[in-house]
């Protein structure tokens, strides 16, 4: 950088701040005058009033004293606020905004300058309007929000947040909660719904564009008419957006900004619905770096765990001095253009014409050219401050940067003294095997830090050699890289600090061991002990300055506020599409024209030449602005360079993102990116991937995906699905993990790292199970085979390493690809069943290991040294077992489970030998069987037993028929004699006798089922053809080996009696009725009393005969 220059930057710096001062004093000393106070709503709804002047709030500062409740008041929106609303934590309820026009919500807009922090909103914004622009606290924010929480339902159209609707360039929103329902169409999300600005460290648990709202959301809570029934309450929530809704994500619905440490939480999308969703942003070319998600999330198409459709970011690199000869060289040809049409005959109207269509083309191109360099101008004026701003750091970090690599240099040499002194005390003194313990894994501690504080310092070396480039101006200056090499250098330096911590803790642990041995050591080893301490005091103190300069330095710049640029307007695309359609003419004006004249030597001719060349001249400088806008080959619509620099890049990028929920979709799912690809936004399910500019542009796209795990279950119903990536177009995936699963219903290409990929993937993991129709990998799926690209380059996979296991492929499997479309280079898996690619393992390309040697390979992720043996029922983890490779578990490991009513537990496996990867068992409750049927049939095919009771799927019923042992019925008899005593025998016994007598033994059987629930089993018996159900007996086998009678009852065909226990001894006696007996017996009974009564009678009638003779005789 030349000094003349830096010092002119460094006195506008100086005047700049002379100036903020100068008109920030009048606010400061305005002291208490410019704090409002709001107590109640009356005083809210003033301060809303107040607020509809732009500049009143200007510097004021205003103090929620209480918690506020909107409900019934008539509550206009802040229209316009530019100063600082301190929330102090307390609640503005009732907010209910459905009447309002677009933008919407508590605040319509934050200016710039305006900070609204702990603040807290409950309520409804659903506007009119345009419904464009809605957030539950604010509409469109230039400004900062901070610590603030919405609560409720937020609903509209387009760029609709939980917290902001639009979040400009600048604008930012820190430590902020979202819970309820968000829904749109287009631009939706959980914080903000178009984000140009910062997310930071915001937490969403709200539903975004799903079709329920949050349970936990009350009538009360929301605001709205306790008359209301929950329909409504839905319908002001997220039904309707299971429309084709497009750009939903947990944190951002578009960001072209930078989402930094958020986490989503909330269910995201509808199934099988909309375009472009993700857990973090639906649709980003911004920066998103540590966020996480935990919700669901689903869609149609182009669907992610963090992001939905991650767009590249494109590059163009302006020069105004080539705009400024592209003017000149066009006045020139203009000129020509004059001089020409001054020689035409005018007779002659057909050249004429044609000059005249010449000469309105070059004029309008003139035009665009002036215009070009305008906006340029306002493009470069607008920025110039924060590319100084940004110089000027750089100059602090190469100020700073020589004094810390000094420390840790002079560090650097005191602990080597300190290594070959301790090395001379361990050889001189006597120690405990304790002590020498200590210091050998203190001395291990600090040579492994060591060495990343020596890999932090050359890597600050590094990035000074660069900046100094940047500086000096031996490389041309690219504000990105520079702020990319600032982060870097934030990054190391915090690497550096981190190291320097550990190493003086174990350094003071060894100085406190090597102190008491000092005063007893023999000379030799005083001296070697004293001289090990010095090294030691000395190491330290060299640590503690660059310590202390690193720390001062690194709170420097993260004190700073956040560098903001502005890009070219949206005109400027138009301007220079219209500038390349009028020189386009003017060539097929001139060719028209070249057809109509010979090279005859006329003036004419002569002239047209001049022109002609001049538009030559005029083209080729065109070129060269076009190269130098994209840095790019011009042959080619777009040149992917994400391969390039990669730890400079600041936008189009995930960074650091973990995926915990499971992703759900149609295609192009993944559980980092749905697809990293250009957005046309001519048809979301279409592809279309060329340019319809006028003529050939170039872009410079990067796409980076860097250090992100997916540990959610992916799946889709069609193609493309992927553990990070489902369809790569372009950019480069670098030092992912995958894992979990990927699954596609009925498509193909899925890939543990990449469904279906044009682009790069390197030093990537994938430890996870897929399955697909066809085109299944460890790594990708399958290369494309469509060579042209919008990427312009074909897959290419390096350093990768999969522990994959494919459950279901029809063909092309592999376990690093499906099919052999890309490159391959020093890719590793282990498998027993798979083959690198395809069928093949090839050397040098997909190459396959033991288990054992896999893991010697170095920097392997902890995920993949040890496995995981999960139980789970009911989607609840029951048990986790860890486990090493190859691992067996016999049935007692499982966990008891206890029965539900109706139904029982079975798990999907029970087999857990020389278990090779992460294992989940199953349990599913399935409902009882009712009965069991036993195998012995009659020769109808019916069968003999059913056996009632609650049975598990595969129970069964064993029914053994036994030999007949007519000895083990003493009630049976062979003759009519012995029957008939039998039958008599209950005189004796004194019961009442049966109308039936049992003649022999038709069956005996032995039942065996397994144990349930039930103490006593209903079992129906169906007797053979030659017995009739009238005329037989069952007789069940006691514990005491008697055999009883038991109560049966029929049932159609069948018998039913009821029995205890599992196994069950029966036999089946035939009958016979006895009924005649007792008819004689009653004939008998009924002749004796006949005869009793008769006798009886005839006595009486004697003795009266008698005593009437004697009376007879006395009378007379």
């Amino acid at each position: 950088m030349k000094p003349n220059k830096r010092s002119s930057r460094l006195l506008a710096l100086a005047l700049l701040l002379v100036l903020s001062l100068s008109l920030s004093l009048p606010a400061l000393a305005a002291g208490e005058d410019d704090i409002i106070y709001i107590h109640t709503a009356k005083d809210l709804c003033a301060f809303s009033d107040s607020c509809a002047y732009d500049a009143w709030s200007r510097g004021k500062t205003v103090l929620l004293t209480a918690d506020i409740s909107l409900r019934g008041v008539d509550f206009e929106p802040i229209a316009s606020f530019s100063g600082t609303f301190n929330g102090s934590g307390h609640t503005i309820s009732g907010l209910t905004l459905t009447d309002s026009l677009s933008p919407a919500g508590l605040f319509l807009t934050l200016e710039r300058g305006a900070f609204v922090h702990a603040l807290k909103v409950d309520g409804q914004v659903a506007p009119g309007g345009t419904k464009e622009f809605v957030g539950g606290i604010v509409g469109r924010n230039y400004g900062t929000i901070e610590e603030c929480s919405f609560f409720g339902v937020v609903k509209g159209e387009s760029a609709v947040g939980g917290i902001v609707g639009r979040n400009e360039a600048g604008g930012l929103v820190a430590n902020c909660t979202v819970s309820g329902s968000v829904s749109a169409n287009r631009y939706t999300g959980g914080i903000a719904g178009y984000n140009l600005g910062t997310l930071r460290a915001c937490i969403n648990s709200a539903s975004v564009n799903t079709a329920n709202v949050d349970p936990t959301l009350s009538l009360d809570d929301l605001s709205i008419d306790p008359a209301s029934s929950l329909t409504d309450l839905v319908s002001v929530g997220a039904v309707e957006s299971r429309n084709a809704t497009s750009d939903t994500g947990g944190i951002a619905g578009y960001s072209s900004g930078s989402l930094l440490s958020c986490i989503n939480r909330g269910a995201v999308g509808y199934p099988h619905f909309g375009y472009n969703v993700g857990g973090g942003a639906g649709r980003s070319d911004g920066f998103v770096d540590f966020c996480s998600n935990y919700g669901m999330i689903y869609g149609r198409k182009d669907v992610g765990g963090i992001v939905g459709q991650m767009e590249p970011y494109l590059h163009l690199s302006l020069r105004d001095d080539l705009i400024a000869k592209l003017r000149t060289e066009l006045d020139k040809l203009n000129a020509l253009v004059s001089s020409t049409l001054d020689d035409v005959d005018s007779t002659n109207d057909h050249i004429s014409s044609r000059l005249d269509s010449v000469s309105a083309y070059t004029n309008a191109a003139v035009d665009d050219a002036d215009s070009l360099a305008g906006q340029t101008t306002d493009f470069i004026d607008k920025n110039i401050g924060t590319v100084n701003e940004l110089v000027d750091r750089a100059d602090d970090v190469m100020d700073a940067l020589p004094d810390i690599l000094k420390a840790l240099e002079a560090a650097e040499d005191s602990m080597g003294d300190a290594v070959d002194a301790l090395e001379q005390c361990n050889k001189d003194l006597t120690m405990s095997a304790a002590d020498r313990a200590s210091i050998r894994a203190a001395g291990d501690r600090i040579q492994s830090n060591s060495t990343k504080l020596k890999n932090a310092s050359d890597s600050l070396s590094a990035v000074v050699g660069e900046l100094q480039k940047y500086l000096d101006g031996t490389t041309p200056w690219d504000t990105d890289a520079v702020r990319g090499l600032l982060s870097d250098a934030i990054g190391y330096l915090d690497d550096a600090v981190s190291a320097m911590a550990e190493i003086s803790t174990d350094m003071a642990k060894i100085a406190a061991i090597l102190s008491d041995f000092l005063k007893d050591a023999a000379p030799k080893a005083h001296d070697d002990i004293q001289r090990a301490l010095d090294a030691l005091s000395d190491a330290a103190a060299s640590l503690d300055t660059a310590t202390g300069k690193t720390r001062r330095l690194i709170e420097d710049l993260n004190t700073r506020d956040d560098l903001t640029f502005y890009p070219l307007g949206d005109g400027y695309q138009d301007t220079l599409d219209s500038l390349f359609t009028n020189l386009r003419s003017t060539m097929d004006e001139l060719d028209a024209l070249s057809d109509g004249l010979s090279a005859d030597g006329s003036t004419l001719t002569a002239d047209l030449r001049a022109v002609n060349d001049q538009m030559n001249a005029v083209v080729n400088l065109c070129l060269d602005i076009f190269v130098d806008m994209t840095d790019a080959d011009a042959s080619d619509i777009f040149e992917d360079t994400s391969d390039e620099n990669i730890d400079a890049v600041t936008f189009g990028k995930v960074r650091s993102c973990t995926n915990y929920g499971a992703v759900d979709a149609d295609l192009n799912v993944g559980g980092i990116a749905g697809a990293m690809a250009i957005e046309y936004e001519l048809d979301p399910e279409g592809d279309q991937k060329e340019s319809s500019s006028v003529f050939d542009r170039v872009y410079e796209t990067k796409a980076v995906v860097q250090h992100c795990v997916n540990r959610g279950s992916i799946s889709g119903k069609k193609d493309c699905i992927g553990g990070i990536v489902g369809e790569m177009d372009l950019g480069i995936v670098l030092s992912c993990e995958a894992y979990g699963s990927a699954r596609s219903e009925t498509g193909s290409y899925v890939g543990g790292i990449a469904g279906l990929s044009s682009a790069g993937i390197r030093s990537s993991w994938a430890k996870l199970t897929l399955s697909g129709k066809s085109s299944v990998g460890g790594i990708v799926g399958s290369g494309s085979e469509d060579t042209s690209s919008s990427a312009g380059s074909g897959c290419t996979v390096t350093d990768c390493r999969s522990l994959v296991v494919v459950e279901d492929c029809d063909q092309f499997s592999g376990a690093i690809s499906g099919r052999d479309l890309g490159v391959f280079r020093g890719n590793y898996f282990v498998s027993d069943v798979l083959r690198g690619i395809d069928r093949r393992s090839l050397s040098g390309q997909a190459e396959p290991m033991d288990y054992a040697a896999f893991c010697a390979l170095g920097s392997v992720p902890e995920d993949f040294l040890s496995f995981t043996l999960r139980f789970v029922c009911d989607g609840r983890t029951l048990k986790t077992l860890r486990f090493d490779y190859g691992d067996s578990f016999d049935f007692s490991v499982f966990p008891s489970l206890t029965e539900q009513s109706g139904s029982y537990p079975v798990w999907d496996r029970t087999d857990l030998t020389d278990l090779r990867f992460d294992t989940v068992v199953t349990a599913e409750y399935t409902a009882y069987r009712a009965s069991l049927q036993s195998d012995a049939q009659r020769v109808d095919g019916r069968s003999v037993f059913f056996v009632e009771g609650e049975f598990n799927e595969t129970d069964t019923l064993t029914a053994a028929a036994q030999t007949p042992d007519p000895s083990a019925f003493p009630q049976l008899a062979d003759n009519r004699r012995t029957a008939l005593k039998n039958y008599f025998s209950f005189l004796s016994e004194r019961t009442l006798p049966a109308m039936t007598v049992y003649r022999s033994v038709a069956e005996q059987w032995e039942l065996s089922f397994p144990r349930d629930a039930l103490a006593e089993h209903t079992i129906r018996y169906l007797p053979p053809e030659e017995v009739s159900m009238d005329h037989c007996a069952v007789f069940v086998r006691r514990s005491d080996g008697s055999w009883q009678p038991v109560e049966t009852t029929s049932m159609g065909s069948y018998l039913l009696f009821t029995a205890e226990g599992e196994n069950v001894q029966l036999a089946v006696l035939t009958t016979a009725a006895v009924w005649w007996l007792w008819a004689i017996f009653l004939a008998l009974i009924a002749a004796a009393v006949f005869f009793i009564v008769r006798v009886v009678h005839r006595k009486r009638r004697k003795k009266t005969v008698k005593s009437g003779k004697k009376e007879n005789g006395a009378a007379g």
